[in-house]
């Protein structure tokens, strides 16, 4: 029996990391009748791994990877371009710290993975070893939040540095933050150079079909196949690497909540506003409050970044005047904390889509008999979508890897009650916790 696929990708092409980066070629879009061992639908960080690993394990078997859209263009390129190696815990315990331990297991062999990839294909995308500021603006969340994160680093015997008002201001340039954690293992990035740079460096035997958005698939029996507007594809398996359109797919309907993301980056500084702000040439931030706080970032270029909006997004759209005031609310959270730089203007705005689970637990494994799917990173999409793609590989080859039961420490995404009670449930609780965490912003 067919899947039509009922929703698909309607980026804008407004991503301003991509619009930083090289004019690209995409590769050719699927056309007519062909047949390969392997499909992997997605080529985000997830998708870009599988194929990677299929290659790596089966030298012999042939690979398509095909995407709606075009390679740094979709969420994979319009994330904040973070990759952190620690995990966020929400409380503390003898069971959280060794969970804590499995997950740091994980990240750091993602990490790795990504680290070795980038030096030797010599992939350009300001991948810069600069920590991570965990910040919180209030001194209830300070005392909430960020006390509960450093109880887990000390459990987990993670290096870490506690960073009072004055202090961020000597580094960042910006007395707004009460405190913050900084912990040096997280990289940042050009997010859509990285997933270009892995796209265009994976092996010869991986054939990649871009702006070849799939709209009806066939799980079973002997005619599996994908379907696109001018091809189609008989497969011998199937990863789908789609993150929150994995509904969509007919795959974890009610496993996992589609968030609307927005983010900006400005003008490059001027010489007398970069004068004016801190000892770290560059920066990340993330806010303790995830929910109402922001993410904000110095780039390597000297402009800053901001990613705010935390909502949840059912039908993966946006309207015109819901960015133009999520573009001018941006603006106006950048002066509050960079108000001594004087005039700040925007020059590129963009909104992504990820999903979380509500537990916090990936949406990953068998769905079918020939079918495999991992989503839902909870907001950590570098790291965790490459573990999942190169785990989920693994899994779909019958290769036995312990990191797969490290992966999974949570469990899988648990279940959501359907629409319209998620939209009710979901709704009354982003409410609720931007209440609680509105002066955060």
């Amino acid at each position: 029996m067919s899947r039509r696929v009922h929703r698909l990708p309607a980026d804008d092409l407004s991503n301003g990391w991509s619009a930083l980066l090289p004019s690209r070629t995409a590769r050719p879009a699927l056309e007519g009748a062909q047949a390969f061992d392997w499909v992997v639908v997605g080529a985000g960080y997830a998708g870009i791994a599988a194929a990677r690993r299929l290659a790596e394990q089966q030298p012999g078997a042939s690979i398509a990877l095909v995407d709606a859209g075009e390679v740094g263009e979709n969420a994979s390129g319009r994330n904040s371009g973070f990759a952190i190696d620690l995990p966020h815990s929400p409380g503390t315990s003898p069971a959280l710290t060794e969970q804590g331990r499995r997950a740091i297991r994980v990240g750091r062999f993602a990490l790795g993975e990504l680290d070795h990839l980038i030096r030797q294909h010599g992939i350009a995308c300001d991948w810069d070893r600069r920590g991570r500021y965990h910040a919180a603006v209030t001194t209830k969340i300070a005392d909430q939040a960020l006390k509960n994160y450093a109880a887990n680093l000390d459990s987990w015997g993670e290096p870490y540095e506690w960073l009072e008002r004055q202090a961020l201001k000597d580094r960042l340039g910006t007395d707004y933050y009460r405190a913050a954690i900084y912990t040096p293992g997280t990289y940042l990035m050009n997010p859509a150079a990285l997933v270009r740079g892995l796209a265009d460096s994976l092996p010869e035997q991986v054939t990649l079909f871009e702006n070849s958005a799939v709209l009806e698939v066939e799980f079973e029996g002997a005619s599996r196949l994908v379907r696109t507007q001018q091809g189609r594809i008989r497969f011998g398996k199937l990863i789908l690497a789609v993150n929150a359109f994995s509904p969509s797919f007919g795959v974890y309907r009610d496993r996992q909540v589609p968030i609307l993301l927005f983010a900006s980056l400005t003008k490059p500084l001027s010489p007398a506003q970069q004068g004016r702000l801190g000892s770290d040439t560059s920066w990340g931030i993330t806010p303790a409050h995830s929910v109402a706080g922001s993410t904000l970032r110095l780039t390597s270029d000297k402009r800053l970044l901001i990613r705010h909006g935390f909502e949840y997004s059912p039908s993966l759209r946006s309207g015109e005047v819901r960015r133009q005031a999520a573009k001018a609310a941006q603006l106006q959270l950048l002066k509050r904390r960079f108000g001594e730089l004087g005039e700040l203007e925007i020059e590129h705005f963009w909104m992504g889509w990820l999903a979380v689970s509500r537990n916090h637990a990936p949406a990953f494994g068998q769905v079918a008999q020939h079918v495999y799917a991992a989503s839902c990173c909870n907001g950590s999409g570098i790291v965790r979508h490459t573990a999942a793609g190169l785990l989920i590989a693994d899994l779909a080859l019958g290769r036995h890897n312990s990191l797969i039961d490290d992966f999974l420490v949570h469990g899988t995404a648990s279940y959501i009650p359907p629409r319209p009670l998620q939209d009710i449930g979901v709704r009354l609780q982003m409410r609720w916790e931007l209440a609680r965490g509105r002066a955060e912003e």
